[in-house]
Parts: C-alpha cells; structure tokens; sequence
C-alpha cells in the first residue's frame, strides 16, 4: 500500500514540478526548527550556552521567521536556486581539480578523462542554472516525482517478493 501511494504522490508530484520545488521548502523549515529545538535542548542540558546552542537559537528563529514571514519563503526558494548553481559550479572544480591530479599521478585514462568530463557537464549545469533558474526549478520537481515513483515501484516489488516467500 505505502509503494502504490509513494507512486501516486510521485505522479503528482512530476506533474507539478515547480509547485513541488516551491513546497520543499517546508522540508527546510522544518529542518531548521529541529535542529534549533535540538542544539537548545542539548545547550540546556548539559549547561554548555556556547556558539552551538547560539546557532541552535538562530536556526530556530530563522526556520520560524521562514514559515511566518510574507514573503521569506519565496526569497529562500530562490537562495536554494541559486546555491544548487553554486554547489553545480563548485562540484565541477572539485571534479576538475581530481582529474588535473589523476593525470599528474599517471593514473589510468578512463579515470582521469571521467572526472575533467564531469567537471565540464557541472560546468554548464551550474552556468545554465545561473542564467536559468526555473529550469533548475523545474527539474528539482521532476526529479523529486521520479525519486518517489521509483521508490513506491520497488516498495511494491519488494512487497509481492516478501508474499511470495512468507507462503
């Protein structure tokens, strides 16, 4: 039951990409509330009022002032856009860098080649999705519903597999 609903949220979920990309947000949120609660709850406990539990009370402010805030939540959909272009650009010096170096070693062709064509394509992901951001938007969403749809698939698989092998 849970693989044939996780499927149906991805359908939904694949055709509305960019309302799902907007509502992850509420991921965030979330995230950022626990975590404040928590980096709170361990300063208290354990009497430690240092940087940790400073950063818990911001964390918890911020996650707050996201889900209170008119307005905030647009501004943090369009920071996550635009950080997912950094990390792509970010990504691909890393992978750049792990090629230059593979080739310095003496490494194999294969493994070094892989990573300087890795860095090339995060590269233009990262640019494209700098000049671009819906379609960055647009394909969070997408990926989201695939990710659920695949994941409710194997549920079901798994299930019938487990049926099968309990008669």
């Amino acid at each position: 039951v849970l693989g044939f609903l996780m499927s149906l949220c991805g359908v939904l979920l694949a055709a509305t990409p960019l309302m799902t990309f907007w509502e992850t947000n509420y991921f965030f949120i979330v995230l950022l509330i626990v975590y404040g609660f928590g980096a709170i709850l361990r300063g208290i406990s354990k009497k430690t009022f240092d940087t940790g539990f400073l950063f818990g009370i911001l964390s918890l402010a911020a996650g707050l002032a996201i889900l209170f805030v008119p307005g905030l939540k647009f501004m943090t959909s369009t920071t996550i856009i635009y950080m997912l272009a950094v990390w792509f650009l970010l990504q691909g010096a890393v992978a750049l860098t792990m090629g230059i170096r593979g080739k310095k070693k003496g490494h194999e062709t294969s493994k070094w080649l892989g990573n300087i064509v890795m860095a090339v394509l995060c590269f233009i992901l990262g640019i494209y999705s700098l000049f671009h951001p819906v379609a960055l938007a647009f394909s969070v969403g997408m990926l989201l519903g695939i990710y659920f749809i695949v994941s409710g698939v194997n549920l079901v698989i798994l299930g019938f597999q487990i049926e099968k092998k309990s008669v």
